[in-house]
Order: structure tokens, then C-alpha cells, then sequence
């Protein structure tokens, strides 16, 4: 039988021929939007590779629940139909070939002011009265065109700005333009997208009249794309003209000009780009909030008639025709002859702690105005600032709130001592110094702007090891706003006493400044042209060692005048190798030298020191402190590294190191900023977390920090180091590294979840600790905006829900950024589930949290 059986087969062989297996399709994803992270209002697109015929694909949340499933025919682009807020892993089915990457959807990130830079917003297409002017290009007769407001696409907010072109009847180009504020910006940022366009013409006037104009390539991707001009007078096809006419750039900017030449269209006679978030980006030490820009009413300033003496009456009104910036000022107009001492305008705000105060001034009619500020305790404390009588607007600068010219204070403590932050101000116009003795007088006020110590998130990243900076944007768009890098001493100086630093460092500053990221520099290792063991890390023991990297430090920032924060090694309390030996009075005499350098040649230079104490090193930092070495720093660095705990721990050492500071500096702190910080994933040993734990904990280890008076946080680090799943410094980052399967930096859970907690807390006031029952952790917030926010978890535990009492409308966010908007009942209430991950419940409806 079995004989017969195979001469059957070797039959039908020979009719068909030899039987091959099912093919095997080929299936690649690879991302097209950076990282593969999206805003609101994005289509989720992904590269797609395949021989098959079509595919299937789903994707799935943290938790691995399937939120959403599809098929397409194949394509060279995958589009996934998600668009809530939150981490994705999707996975992609071609007959028996899967392949899996990730993806992120965030909320559109602040263009608040940061220190660093400084950004000021000229078009985000949301009304007109930005003046957006279309312009037909008419030295070269017969172009059509429009510019209009575009609600079908955005990059951000509702609507972009639509400029199209028609040249079938001749024309060169169409353009659209402003005028703008005046502002000694150094970049100017936006987001483009045409449907086939390869440049567009860009053209700045500065304020000699001189027109400069270059071409921006765009990169032929038909979705959004970031543009970023950094220099004004250069570029491709430069050109200048009008003006001073001289090639060179005289700032600042008056005018913006975005031009659709004819040139730029490939085998068509029309076409259109659409326009979203124009920024121009100043260099500045400071952050700012302001106070009273008065654009609108909302701001909350109102008239106050001086009601204590009796008489006197005036108004608040906005003036169009007289202002420093934007489209209107505040015009105070008081009227005395009926008696009275002074009138005012007044605000309410969310406590700002802020360390000067800046404004306008205009007017003919009053020697001085003045200033009352209140203080967290209640107490008022009132100064005169005095004007120069120039009828021009006069910048009046306040760097002391306890006194000044005229001073007093009453109410709240009622000791003459500031008590910040500022909860209210008052801007007076006093009968008594009304020019000339007369009984009415009026005065317009603008730009109010309070300047801020500098709060951030922040992360470390290696551009000055081996990473591309074409990271940057991804880093910009989790909301980090300060970056930790390096410029190795071994690098710069190969000949003694010249210094030449690498051109990835002049590349990766300027990305950071390209995208918004305050740098900190660290200025490391040892140079074997001076003291050099044989050992990695070597460190300087010589005075003539020492000498040669303070001259080095002062070097690169001598290079680099974008940096304002410089640390002086990195983690000498573990690495400083050879004869220093770790030790704290050789990191102390690197330091001196260092420090007296770079103060005598650039005193408004941040210097940021202390070894980096670990949470395991205190008895090295408080070695340190009493050798003295707190009078050659400005701020103390820390890296608390506690990956095999939870967050909340690290106020413990934070308040440790402080207390140290406190007992060797006369009882006086010195800021402390958190340098390194984070949790590994992987396979690694001590045994790491998983992904979604490091986004918990990364979310839950920023909310903490502001409750221990902390102003920067850096997480260490941004980036996977590798693909090793067992090697700890592969495994940090908050994105994959380009190498790894799921494609180049795409996100880990941790990212989204980071990005999320530093939107909420970007400008943000802690306000303190409720206690809500259940062993409920509730942080309380005040919003950049005045909107109070609390973030609640719990440090360890089954879920729980919580009642919140509220009088109106409450918005409820997750982990992950997903907003919803919840309404009370007819008790006032609604019930929200939490548990170790952070929940975010605003709105200025919510009375209190309570637990059941």
C-alpha cells in the first residue's frame, strides 16, 4: 500500500511540479512624524513597508486594552484612526508577519515665556486681530491669491492661516504680512504645511527698514513640518534691500513676510500653504510673568476710587492710541475737585514669587505714581516711583518691595519684612503730585510684567556625546524647557592654551536654542594635557591642573554666550579618579578656581556645584560645606537616585541637603536643583520597573519636587542609551533609542506621562498639601493662568474614588493627558476614581476634595 502511495505522488509531482511553502510577507513600520508623537487634531501616520496585499493592525493602551482595530490596502503610509490623548503600542498584521512601534498623541505645549528664551507669540491664526495682510505681488502683475483664516487644519488652537496662490494668469508670487512688536528676537520659529511646495520665500524687516529674504526648504512631507530662522541676514539665495541696505541685520524686527513664489510649484499653476504658530524668540536671563498686559478685560484689573478719602472719582478705560506693546494700554484718569486723596487700578492673582517687578508709564501730568504690593501675609507695602518728566513712555524697574522711596507698610504681619509671593497690586495716581497743583490728571500703563526665578522640567541628554540633535524637537515637545549636557575639556583644548570645542557642541546649543531649551553645561572631565593618572576620569590635583580648567570653563562660555547656568564637574563624589581621590577638598579647590574665574569675567553666570551628592553620599556634601564650600556656588546640585523606590522619597533627601546648607550658611538657603534623577527599565539587576511604573513614578517625582522647594528638575536621561535590555544606562530614557525595534525614538510610556505632568506644572505655584483621608496623597496647585489644580494618588494601595465637591463644571486628567469634563450632580459632587497614578482635577468650580 505504501508503495502504490508514493508512485501516486511521484506522478502528481511530476504534473505540478515541486509543492513550496506560503510565502512569508515582508513588513516594516517606520515613523514619518518625529518619534511617532502627535498633538491634537494630528492623523496618526506611520510609514508602512510591505509586500502583501493589505494589512491589519491594532492598537492598544498601557494597560494592553485594544482601543481601536483596522485594515488597508498596502500603502508606503499606515494612518490609525486614535485620536484621544495617551501612549499607543500598535501592532501590524501582514499574513503570518506582525510588527509593532508605539505612539503618542499630547496636548499642544505652552509658548509661555521661559528663561532662556523668550518667546513672544505674533500668529497663532485664531482671529484676526493679529493684521495678517495679503499681498498679490503686484510689481509682477496678473497673480491671484488669499489669506484666510483655516479651520480645517491646524497645528495647533482651532485654525491655521491659508495663504493660496493662482498664477495661470501670470504673476511672480503672493505673499502675507504683519508688523511686529518690537522685540530683539534672535529666531523666529513656525510649523508649515503645503500640499506641494518645495520652498517658501521668507522676508524680515529690520528696523532700519532693510528688507532681508531667504528660502526655507521645506521637506516635501505633505503633513505639518517645523521651521526655524536663526539667522536673519544669510540663508539660501540671501538677498537684502531698502533700508540701510548693507547685508548686516539691525534689530529688531518690524516686520514678517511669509511669500508662495510661483518658482516653488511643481507641475501646477496654483497651490497653498497653510501657517500656524509664528514665534519670535528673544535670548533672556529671566523668566517673566505678566501682570497686566491689557489686551483684555479678563485680566482682572479694576478701578478702585481711593474710597478711604472720601471725593474723588476717575475710571479704568483702554486706550488704543497710546501703548508700548500690543494693541492697547490701561489709561487711569482721576478727578479730585470734589475731594478725595488718590485713585487706582488693582489686580488680583495667583501668588507670584516674583524677585523684581517691571511697567510702563505715560504721562505729562504726574511727577510719580504709586506702587502697592501685598504680600503673603496680607501685608501692603507701598513706595512712590518717581518719573523723569518726559511726556514718552518711561520703564520703571522695582527690585526691592520693602522699600524705596516713600515707603510704609500696614496690614498682615505688619513688620516691614517681605513675605513672599505677591497676591495683589495696586498702581496709584496721587492728587499730591499732580504737576502744576491741579485737581485732574490721567496716566496709561502697560506691560506689568513680574520677572520669576526660573522652574523647570528639564532632562539630561548626551548631544555632546554621540547623539544626533535631530532629538531636539521631540524634547522641546514633551515640555522640557532645560537641557543638561556637556563640553568634554578634552575635546576643546588639544594644544595647551587654545581651544577649539567640537562642532556638534556650536550645533546641539543651537537646536536647544532652536527649540527653547535653556541650557546647563557641565564642564568636565580632566585633559591629560595637565595632571592625568591613567584612570577614565581623570581629575585635576594641581594647582597648575586646576588653573588650566578654569580656564577652560571660562572658555566655552566665553564661546557659547547662550549659556547662563555652567556646572563645575560631574558626580566628583564618585568618579574624580587618580590623586584627587574623590575627595571633598580637592573637588573644593577646583571649585575655588573655577569659580573666582568665571565670577570675575561673567558675574551673572549661574555657577551650579556641590559634587552632585547621591542620596547615599551626605556625609561627603557635609564635608564639603564645612571646608566652605558654599560661598563658591550659586546653586547646589543633586542627583537623588532612589530607582528602587518610590518617588516621595526623595523629599527626604532633599530636605536633608538643605538643612546641611542651612547649618554651614548662617541659616540662609542656597537653591537646589535636581540634576539627575530617574528609574531603568529593561531586564536589568537590581531589578528595574516596568514601563508603566517609570511613568508613574517619573509623573509622581515631578509633582513632588515643588512641595520641597526645588526649582529645576532634570530626569536622567531623555534617550534609551542602547538596545540592551539588561544594561541599566541603556534603559532610562523616556523614548527608545534609535536602533530599537519599535523605530527611532518612539515613545515610552514614561514620555507621555512627563509630558503631561509638565504641561500642568509649566508656571505653576505650589500651593500646599490637603488631606483628603485614605491615605491619599493631594497636591495643590495654582496655574500660570490663576486656575487652581490638584494632582491626587495614592502612594501605594487598591484604587479608592474620591468626591469632589464643585459648583460648576470640573476637567479631569489622566496619566496619560487624556482630558474629560465632568459635571456635578444635583448634590454638587462627582466621583473620581484614583489610584498610584496621578489624577489632575481644575477648575476654579472645585470647593474640596474629600475622600468617602
Amino acid at each position: 500500500m505504501r508503495r502504490s502511495l508514493a508512485i501516486v505522488l511521484g506522478v502528481l509531482l511530476l504534473c505540478f511540479g515541486t509543492i513550496t511553502p506560503a510565502h512569508a510577507a515582508t513588513l516594516a513600520l517606520t515613523p514619518i512624524t518625529l518619534g511617532n508623537v502627535f498633538t491634537d487634531g494630528q492623523p496618526v501616520k506611520v510609514g508602512l513597508s510591505t509586500d502583501a496585499a493589505s494589512v491589519t493592525w491594532s492598537a492598544a493602551d498601557v494597560n494592553g486594552t485594544v482601543v481601536a482595530t483596522g485594515s488597508q490596502a498596502a500603502a508606503s503610509t499606515l494612518q490609525v484612526s486614535v485620536t484621544n490623548r495617551g501612549w499607543y503600542k500598535l501592532t501590524v498584521q501582514a499574513g503570518t508577519t506582525s510588527a509593532q512601534t508605539t505612539f503618542a498623541i499630547l496636548s499642544p505645549v505652552s509658548t509661555a515665556p521661559v528663561a532662556g528664551l523668550t518667546t513672544n507669540r505674533v500668529g497663532d491664526f485664531e482671529n484676526t486681530a493679529e493684521a495678517w495682510t495679503f499681498y498679490p505681488g503686484s510689481e509682477f502683475p496678473g497673480a491671484t491669491g488669499s489669506f484666510a483664516l483655516d479651520t480645517t487644519a491646524n497645528h495647533s488652537g482651532t485654525s491655521s492661516g491659508k495663504l493660496s496662490g493662482n498664477f495661470s494668469a501670470g504673476g511672480a508670487y503672493v505673499s502675507v504680512n504683519r508688523l511686529l512688536p518690537s522685540v530683539n528676537a534672535t529666531s523666529v520659529s513656525f510649523w508649515a504645511k503645503t500640499p506641494n511646495l518645495s520652498f517658501l520665500t521668507f522676508r524680515l524687516t529690520d528696523s532700519t527698514g532693510q528688507v532681508h529674504q531667504q528660502r526655507l526648504t521645506l521637506s516635501g512631507a505633505t503633513d505639518w513640518q517645523p521651521i526655524s530662522v536663526t539667522r536673519f541676514d544669510g540663508g539660501k539665495q540671501y538677498g537684502h534691500f531698502g533700508g540701510a541696505n548693507d547685508g548686516v541685520w539691525h534689530g529688531p524686527a518690524k516686520q514678517l513676510e511669509i511669500i508662495l513664489d510661483k518658482g516653488a510649484i511643481t507641475g501646477a499653476t496654483s497651490s497653498s500653504v497653510n501657517l500656524d504658530d509664528f514665534t519670535l524668540n528673544a535670548l533672556s536671563t529671566k523668566p517673566t510673568t505678566p501682570l497686566g498686559d491689557y489686551e483684555s478685560a479678563a485680566e482682572g484689573w479694576s478701578f478702585y476710587p481711593g474710597s478711604e478719602f472720601a471725593g474723588a472719582t476717575g475710571s479704568l478705560t483702554y486706550d488704543t492710541t497710546s501703548l508700548q506693546a500690543g494693541a492697547q494700554s490701561a489709561k487711569l484718569s482721576g478727578d479730585f475737585t470734589g475731594g478725595g486723596n488718590y485713585v487706582a487700578i488693582q489686580r488680583n492673582f495667583v501668588p507670584v514669587n516674583l524677585t523684581a517687578l517691571n511697567l510702563w508709564a505715560k504721562t505729562s501730568q504726574v511727577s510719580a505714581i504709586g506702587l502697592r504690593l501685598t504680600d503673603a501675609t496680607g501685608q501692603v507695602h507701598q513706595q512712590r516711583l518717581n518719573l523723569s518728566g518726559s511726556t514718552a513712555w518711561q520703564q520703571l524697574n522695582v527690585t526691592r518691595f520693602d522699600g524705596g522711596t516713600s515707603y510704609l507698610h500696614f496690614g498682615g504681619a505688619d513688620d516691614g519684612v517681605w513675605h513672599g509671593p505677591a497676591e495683589a497690586i495696586m498702581l496709584t495716581l496721587d492728587k499730591s503730585l499732580i504737576i502744576g497743583g491741579g485737581t485732574t490728571a490721567a496716566i496709561n500703563f502697560d506691560a506689568v510684567t513680574a520677572t520669576t526665578p526660573a522652574t523647570y522640567q528639564g532632562a539630561g541628554t548626551h548631544f555632546g556625546g554621540s547623539w544626533s540633535p535631530d532629538l531636539a524637537p521631540l524634547l522641546a515637545q514633551s515640555g522640557a524647557r532645560a537641557g543638561r549636557d556637556e563640553a568634554y575639556w578634552a575635546s576643546a583644548e588639544t594644544t595647551p592654551g587654545t581651544y577649539a570645542f567640537p562642532a556638534k557642541v556650536t550645533t546641539y546649543l543651537q537646536a536647544y536654542q532652536n527649540n527653547g531649551i535653556d541650557p546647563l553645561l557641565v564642564a568636565d572631565y580632566g585633559n591629560c594635557l595637565y595632571d592625568c593618572p591613567d584612570q577614565l576620569f581623570n581629575a585635576p590635583y594641581t594647582d597648575a591642573g586646576r588653573t588650566a580648567f578654569a580656564n577652560y570653563a571660562n572658555a566655552l562660555v566665553n564661546q557659547y554666550p547662550q549659556i547662563h547656568n555652567l556646572a563645575v564637574w560631574n558626580e566628583w563624589d564618585n568618579n574624580a579618579a587618580g590623586p584627587a581621590n574623590k575627595a571633598p577638598d580637592s573637588y573644593l579647590a577646583l571649585l575655588q578656581a573655577t569659580y573666582t574665574k568665571l565670577k570675575a569675567t561673567h558675574p551673572d553666570l549661574t555657577i551650579v556645584a556641590g559634587g552632585d551628592t547621591d542620596v547615599t553620599q551626605q556625609a561627603w556634601f557635609q564635608t564639603f560645606c564645612q571646608l566652605g564650600g558654599l560661598k563658591y556656588l550659586d546653586v547646589v546640585s543633586i542627583h537623588p537616585y532612589n530607582f528602587l523606590h518610590a518617588p516621595e522619597g526623595l523629599g527626604a533627601a532633599i530636605d536633608q541637603v538643605r538643612a546641611t546648607i542651612r547649618q554651614y550658611n548662617g541659616g540662609v538657603d542656597k537653591p537646589i536643583w535636581i540634576t539627575e534623577a530617574g528609574w531603568y527599565t529593561g531586564a536589568g539587576s537590581p531589578v528595574p520597573v516596568d514601563e508603566p511604573t517609570q511613568a508613574m513614578y517619573m509623573a509622581r517625582a515631578q509633582l513632588t519636587i515643588p512641595e520641597h522647594d526645588v526649582d529645576r528638575f532634570y530626569v536622567y536621561d531623555f534617550k534609551n542609551d542602547g538596545i540592551d535590555p539588561a544594561a541599566q544606562e541603556n534603559n532610562f530614557g523616556l523614548v527608545h533609542n534609535e536602533a530599537d525595534a519599535l523605530g527611532k525614538y518612539t515613545p515610552k510610556p514614561s514620555y507621555v506621562a512627563y509630558a503631561t505632568a509638565a504641561r500642568q506644572l509649566r508656571g505653576a505655584t505650589f500651593v500646599g498639601k490637603e488631606f483628603p483621608g485614605n491615605s491619599l496623597i493631594d497636591q495643590v496647585y495654582a496655574a500660570n493662568d490663576g486656575t487652581p489644580f490638584r494632582a491626587i494618588w495614592l502612594a501605594s494601595g487598591a484604587n479608592t474614588t474620591v468626591t469632589v465637591n464643585a459648583t460648576g463644571p470640573v476637567q479631569v486628567t489622566s496619566l496619560y493627558g487624556l482630558t474629560s469634563t465632568f459635571t456635578p450632580n444635583a448634590s454638587g459632587q462627582i466621583s473620581v476614581t484614583v489610584g498610584v497614578w496621578p489624577t489632575y482635577i481644575s477648575g476654579s468650580t472645585v470647593t474640596s476634595v474629600v475622600s468617602p
